[in-house]
C-alpha cells in the first residue's frame, strides 16, 4: 500500500508542468530589444519566463502597431524619432518591437532603463485569442503583480496598484516602481499563446529621463503633467538600499511558479537561438526604415 502512495506521489508530480526559466544577467543593447519580440524570433514549445538586464543606460522608444478594435485588426503608426536621436546624441535610444492590444495615448512612450532595472517575460499557452483569452492573460498579470506586493509588504514596504502599475510609498509621494503589461503573442500559428511582461526598478536614472520628456522633437513622447519625473518614478532602493536584487528576484520566481503549479527548469539559450536573437536585434538597432522610422516592413 506504501508502495503505491509513493508511485501516486510521483504520477502527480510528472503532471505537473515544467517552466523554462532562463535567467540572462545583464545584455547587451541588441539582445535588450529583441527579446521583447522573442516569440515572433524563437518557436515556443513549452511556458518560458525569461530574466534580464541591460547592460548600459539606454532609453526605450515605444510605438505601435495597436488593436484596432473598430477595424478588428493590427494597425501600424510610423513614428520619425530622428529628432531625439540626432538631437540627444549621447543617449543611446533603442526602438523594439511590440504589439499591443491598447494604442499608447501619446505617438511615442519612453523607459529609462539599465542594469538597475529588471525585466520578465513570461510566455504562457492557452491565453493568446485577442477576445476570448484577454482575461486570462490578465489574470496571469495579476499572479506577478500579487506575488511582488506580498514580498514587499513582507519586508515592510508599502505599495499602492494603479492599473498596470505598482508604486510605493516613500516621504510623502507615490512612486512608480512597477510596470507590467499583458498581450497576445504575435505569430497566427502559435496564437493561443500569451506572455506577460514586468520590470522592476531598483535605481531610476530621473535626470535622462527629464533630458527626453523636455526635449522640443517632432514627436509628441508621452509624459507626466509634473515639474520633475522623480516626484513620480523612482526606485526600490530610494525606501531601502539593502535590498538584494536576486534574492527578491528568486523569491518572485519560486512564488509566481508556486501559484502556477509548475516546476522550474533552469536553462539557456541555445547557440542558435542566441545567434537568431542577436541578428534581429542588431537589424532594429541599425536598418534606418525600422529605428528611426518605424517601418517593420522589412521584418515580415
Amino acid at each position: 500500500m506504501l508502495m503505491i502512495q509513493h508511485l501516486l506521489i510521483i504520477i502527480v508530480v510528472k503532471m505537473k508542468s515544467e517552466l523554462r526559466y532562463i535567467d540572462l544577467g545583464n545584455v547587451s543593447k541588441e539582445m535588450y530589444t529583441v527579446l521583447w519580440e522573442y516569440d515572433n524570433v524563437i518557436e515556443l514549445k513549452e511556458p518560458t519566463l525569461i530574466r534580464y538586464s541591460v547592460s548600459e543606460p539606454i532609453v526605450e522608444l515605444w510605438q505601435g502597431p495597436y488593436w484596432n478594435k473598430e477595424d478588428d485588426e493590427w494597425k501600424n503608426k510610423h513614428t520619425n524619432i530622428e529628432d531625439y536621436v540626432k538631437g540627444l546624441p549621447d543617449i543611446t535610444f533603442v526602438r523594439p518591437y511590440m504589439k499591443l492590444e491598447l494604442p499608447y495615448d501619446a505617438d511615442m512612450s519612453y523607459y529609462v532603463t539599465s542594469k538597475y532595472v529588471t525585466n520578465f517575460i513570461m510566455f504562457y499557452p492557452g491565453i493568446g485569442r485577442i477576445k476570448e483569452d484577454k482575461e486570462k492573460r490578465s489574470n496571469l498579470m495579476e499572479v506577478f503583480i500579487d506575488s511582488i506586493g506580498q514580498i514587499l509588504l513582507e519586508q515592510n514596504i508599502e505599495s499602492e496598484r494603479n492599473s498596470n502599475d505598482i508604486l510605493f510609498k516613500h516621504n510623502g509621494y507615490l512612486k512608480k516602481f512597477v510596470g507590467t503589461v499583458y498581450r497576445p503573442t504575435y505569430n497566427p500559428g502559435i496564437r493561443e499563446w500569451g506572455t506577460v511582461d514586468m520590470s522592476i526598478t531598483y535605481e531610476f536614472d530621473s535626470e535622462t529621463a527629464n533630458r527626453v520628456r523636455t526635449f522640443e522633437g517632432g514627436t509628441r513622447v508621452k509624459k507626466f503633467d509634473i515639474e520633475d519625473v522623480s516626484d513620480v518614478v523612482g526606485g526600490l532602493w530610494e525606501i531601502d538600499p539593502t535590498i538584494e536584487k536576486d534574492k527578491l528576484e528568486t523569491e518572485l520566481v519560486n512564488r509566481v511558479c508556486k501559484k502556477l503549479d509548475l516546476i522550474i527548469k533552469n536553462d539557456l539559450l541555445s547557440d542558435k537561438e542566441e545567434s537568431k536573437l542577436f541578428e534581429r536585434g542588431n537589424r532594429r538597432l541599425t536598418e534606418e526604415q525600422w529605428y528611426l522610422y518605424g517601418n517593420n516592413d522589412g521584418f515580415e
